[in-house]
């Protein structure tokens, strides 16, 4: 029961068919009523799991002690923010969506996290196909974007970015589980599938990215000559791709399908920059920046002329939300996160999955808000992934060799003398004892 409500929150997380069926015009919720109340039973599943799981999450203190001071500031911002209705609401949503995404890796080890994650996606990959297929008119784009699929979500871009996440995940539990290996692969080739036909090049390099680098971490635990290997061809390509910047730009942005202005988003930043120097160090509210009444975001839409929705970056919608204290607690957060990946990538026993998905979240948080995100999987996914490289490592399982049969069969076994190699325990800090002598079960 645990794990099926688990996976129905994942799938709301996800935000799949919410979109284009309930919130047609992107407003989050604020002004649909209907939205507003069906998540609650979730903020309140969220909760139950992680009261039901309190020893495991009390564990997790590290990262939920930095994730938790970036939570708390977005609600103090209520007090100075110019729509203190939206950001007391918002703030709740994230604080839940955080609570769940902490609750992920406390509860599940790697492979058990991997597989789960990756039947959701799986539903959302079929689900999407059926959509795209059967009902053209939901699942395709028909405006500037038309013929480009977006499944069950509002637009492409969306449907693309989780489909990363999708096939990362995927990608992992295959690794992880061989037992399901053909299952998890199929579900990843359907994954990039649907990358391919939102035709976005951006949701293409990240998966690329990421997987190169997982799979790079993986062959750099084979030695010193692979490890200098690697990190040669990574500063090779990098060196590389600086150097297109530098002389050929246009060469860089029509590969990424992009134009110098990245469509339009350097206009927009330019924008949001300047109304972020009323407000440096608290913003402006959070989630209170982009609303409808708000008279900073209707200036900026008056000077683009066009309804700007966000600034397109997770980093300036941070900063006009929470200002520069916002933006440095959550630099603490992921800069401490990805120091820990650095060193304990060996020992997080997921196959590399925390750290492909905390290298998408930081390479997309460039072009989108998905920072503090509530209700957002990707959020969810990035706190998982940080609070797995933060906190407790999986205790590593040390063999113990079965007594012989004819001793077993002799009588009651002595009482075991002090030995370090009894101290394999599960997840949950129990000595796990098998039918005969002490064996791990």
């Amino acid at each position: 029961m645990e794990g099926l409500v688990t996976l129905g929150l994942i799938l709301m997380m996800s935000n799949a068919l919410i979109g284009p069926v309930l919130d047609p015009e992107q407003t989050g919720g604020d002004s649909n009523a209907i939205l507003r109340l069906m998540w609650l039973p979730v903020y309140a599943a969220a909760g139950a799991l992680a009261l039901l799981r309190a020893p495991q999450m009390f564990r997790m203190w590290f990262p939920a002690l930095l994730l938790g001071a970036l939570v708390l500031w977005a609600a103090l911002s209520v007090s100075w923010s110019i729509d203190p209705g939206v950001s007391q609401r918002r703030a709740i949503a994230v604080a839940a969506s955080t609570l769940f995404g902490l609750y992920l890796v406390a509860r599940y080890d790697g492979r058990t996290l991997a597989e789960l994650m990756a039947a959701s996606f799986l539903i959302l990959a079929v689900g999407s196909y059926a959509v795209a297929l059967a009902l053209p008119s939901l699942g395709v784009h028909s405006d500037v974007n038309a013929g480009a699929w977006r499944g069950l979500w509002y637009e492409k871009n969306q449907m693309g970015a989780t489909m990363v996440y999708g096939a990362l995940t995927c990608a992992a539990a295959a690794a992880l589980s061989p037992g399901r290996r053909l299952l998890w692969v199929g579900a990843l080739a359907l994954c990039v599938g649907l990358i391919i036909m939102t035709q976005s090049k951006t949701s293409l390099l990240a998966l690329a990215l990421a997987l190169g680098l997982g799979a790079g971490l993986t062959l750099m635990n084979r030695g010193p000559a692979a490890a200098v290997a690697l990190i040669w061809l990574g500063v090779t390509l990098g060196g590389v791709v600086g150097g297109l910047y530098a002389l050929a730009p246009d060469i860089l942005f029509e590969a990424l399908g992009k134009d110098a202005s990245l469509t339009g988003r350097t206009d927009i930043w330019s924008a949001v920059m300047a109304a972020a120097e009323a407000r440096p160090l608290q913003g402006y509210g959070f989630a209170a920046f982009w609303t409808d009444d708000s008279s900073p975001a209707k200036w900026i839409r008056h000077q683009l002329g066009w309804t700007v929705p966000t600034a397109h970056s997770g980093w300036m919608d941070l900063l006009v939300q929470l200002g520069a204290v916002g933006v440095a607690l959550f630099t603490l957060a992921l800069g401490a996160a990805v120091l820990a990946a650095l060193v304990r990538h060996r020992r997080t026993g997921d196959a590399n999955w925390a750290v492909m998905m905390l290298a998408v979240f930081t390479l997309q948080i460039f072009s989108e808000s998905f920072i503090l995100a509530h209700n957002s999987l990707p959020w969810v996914l990035a706190v998982a992934a940080m609070g797995r490289l933060l906190g407790p490592l999986p205790a590593p399982a040390r063999s113990v060799a079965r007594a012989p049969r004819s001793v077993a069969r002799a009588g009651p076994p002595a009482a075991p003398e002090p030995d370090d190699r009894l101290d394999w325990v599960t997840p949950d800090r129990a000595p796990v004892f098998g039918r005969r002598g002490l064996s791990p079960a």
